[in-house]
């Protein structure tokens, strides 16, 4: 087996062509003497948004064109005519139908990865050999190497690619698969280079809690209910956390996969889409919506990308490839661009070296174990190196047939590479700047309460270990509360309003200002039924401590006059009520002490209390 790590893509020639500002990617390679994309090239546009797909749907020949989202497939094939998009739903008899009808035009067949087989099948029953009649474009190639862990079928039409006669790969952002085929059949590198600048501005927060950051940042921006919000995050369960934890993001839309909106919808009634139609105030997309599909917006909208390194380590974004497809999905510009991103310093990755090092030791041992099954005729050997070779943690990076696939060891590579891009600010703040598409400010942010502290709300099952939690986050809080100074009780009263989301956690809250964090833990035992009841009991205490109640009660007996039990019950009660002391089965007329120095007198042998005198 040849060695995994030959850098096929140094071995590539590449050939630049320049592209003016305003200019297609037509007009450029018409300028260079091409009529239409070169085949055999890995076409580098280096900015989105430049027509390649544009240029092959219009070129004179027939072509199937491979798009890794349905979403792009059908807005493009209803804008051009003799075009069918082919995905899932879509028949084989449908296809046979469409290029029977359109056999003498140049037909154009946008297929997913997944749907190739299809067409591949329609092509075999009408007898086209479509290796030579057909040119065969891969669109945004990148996602070969990028979602090849998670979709294994998107690499399923390479076998067939590298048969056709006229074939390319396009991208503004490439990663070129360590594929010996590439350079076997000649592939180089055609790389568009713009004459102008085409650099945007980003801000990149760095921060030890995404939501606290992101609301800030919004605050910033001064976000009207006029302005679009677009967030790009890599997981639902970010957006299902910001839902909760960022009040001001409630009006808002969710643009994601099928699965992801039944994921939504269990979560409660919010507004998601497959399909982009309209923008609403705020608009969150998945990684189905990073690249290739055009979001048209008559309002420039402010672009915010989210890493939630804690709660969802697979949100992490590379800055030279998909932060670039994100931003180029706005074919009328963008108002601002912002990246919020937790760093985690212990987020373990592997190393050029160490994957290097594991990827030819586990080959090693995997040749070795073949060799072993066939020379050996013992059953119980070959038991065991049968469930050895059908089992271990080598096979995810080979292919059918049992050999490393390039694709798959690409995107351990990446994979890992932008992972330690998130493990230091400084990291991630160099790989924007490499890229060469932004002009970076950073701005490192500390917040009082990390991501950890809110995920760990987030990860309770029960109401007593909610409450556990919280009572903690408002002991942390207690220097800014004591702290005179009116920035610290802003950012107090801010924090405390984040934290209390409902009844219980206000009495909780309560409870804790009036009897402190110890009484709750030590007597209470965070019983909610208790905290009221002791709550209670604290407010009448103070209550009836007060100058006001003192002074009502005082105005409603007489020095010197005699008042029956019953009657000191009613005047008691009555009093109580009106200064707001929960009276729950009346009061007894010994309180009567409380308030006054009284003597006990019978008058016509009935049991009287005298008034003698107010106490203070």
């Amino acid at each position: 087996m040849r060695p995994l790590l030959i850098k096929i893509n140094l071995m590539l020639r590449e050939r630049t062509i320049k592209i003016h500002e305003k200019e297609y990617l037509t007009d450029a390679l018409k300028r260079e003497g091409f009529a239409a994309l070169p085949t055999n090239c890995v076409i580098n546009k280096v900015l989105p948004g430049l027509g390649a797909t544009y240029c092959e749907l219009t070129s004179p020949r027939k072509s199937i064109i491979i798009e890794p989202n349905v979403p792009v497939i059908v807005d493009k094939a209803k804008k051009h005519k003799h075009t069918l998009a082919v995905h899932k739903g879509v028949m084989v008899q449908h296809i046979t139908d469409f290029l029977e009808k359109n056999g003498k035009q140049h037909y154009k067949i946008l297929t997913t990865p997944e749907s190739f087989q299809k067409v591949k099948e329609a092509m075999e029953a009408l007898q086209i050999d479509m290796y030579s009649e057909c040119f065969m474009l891969f669109d945004e190639c990148e996602k070969l190497v990028q979602d090849v862990d998670y979709r294994g079928t998107i690499s399923g039409p390479m076998s067939d690619f590298f048969l056709f006669q006229y074939k390319a790969m396009v991208s503004a952002t490439p990663i070129i698969a360590e594929d010996e085929r590439l350079v076997n059949q000649g592939f180089r590198i055609l790389k568009v280079v713009p004459t102008y600048d085409y650099k945007k501005k980003m801000k990149l927060i760095t921060t030890n809690n995404i939501c606290e950051s992101l609301v800030e940042r919004l605050t910033e921006l001064k976000i009207t209910k006029k302005s679009r919000v677009c967030i790009f995050t890599n997981s639902i369960d970010t957006i299902d956390s910001l839902f909760v934890d960022v009040p001001d993001i409630q009006d808002c839309y969710t643009f994601c996969s099928e699965e992801s909106t039944f994921k939504l919808w269990k979560a409660g009634k919010r507004k998601k889409s497959t399909l982009i139609d309209e923008l609403m105030q705020f608009n969150f997309f998945t990684s189905r919506f990073f690249s290739a599909v055009d979001i048209i917006s008559k309002i420039p909208p402010h672009v915010i990308l989210i890493s939630d390194m804690y709660g969802a380590p697979q949100s992490a974004i590379d800055p030279k490839t998909e932060a670039i497809q994100i931003v180029g999905r706005f074919r009328n510009g963008v108002k601002s661009i912002t990246h919020i991103s937790s760093i985690r310093p212990n987020l373990e990755y592997k190393s050029e070296p160490e994957i290097k090092s594991w990827l030819q030791g586990a080959e090693d041992i995997y040749n070795d174990w073949q060799k072993l099954l066939k020379q050996t005729t013992n059953d119980g050997k070959r038991t065991l190196l049968r469930e050895a070779l059908g089992n271990n943690s080598f096979l995810p990076y080979l292919d059918n047939a049992g050999k490393p696939d390039p694709f798959l060891v690409s995107n351990l590579y990446e994979a890992e590479l932008v992972k330690s891009l998130y493990t230091y600010p400084t990291n991630l703040y160099e790989a924007y700047r490499a890229s060469g598409f932004f002009n970076i400010e950073h701005e490192p942010q500390q917040h009082l309460f990390s991501d950890d502290d809110r995920l760990a709300l987030h990860r309770q099952r029960t109401r007593k270990g909610r409450m556990a939690v919280l009572l903690l986050r408002f002991e942390a809080l207690e220097k800014l509360r004591t702290n005179p100074n009116e920035k610290a009780q802003k950012k107090y009263h801010h924090l405390l309003s984040r934290l209390i989301t409902g009844k219980d956690d206000q009495t909780l809250y309560s409870c804790y200002e009036k009897l402190g964090s110890k009484f709750i833990r030590e007597k209470l035992d965070f019983n909610v039924k208790a905290m009221e009841r002791s709550i209670n009991k604290q407010n009448e205490h103070a209550i009836k401590k007060s100058f006001a109640m003192r002074n009502a009660v005082h105005q409603q007996f007489e020095i010197g006059d005699h008042y029956s039990r019953n009657e000191i019950k009613v005047i008691l009660t009555q009093v109580y009520k009106r200064q707001g002391v929960f009276v729950n089965s009346g009061v007894t007329s010994t309180e009567i002490n409380r308030w006054f120095e009284v003597e006990r007198v019978r008058k016509h042998d009935i049991e009287k209390f005298k008034i003698l005198k107010k106490k203070d």
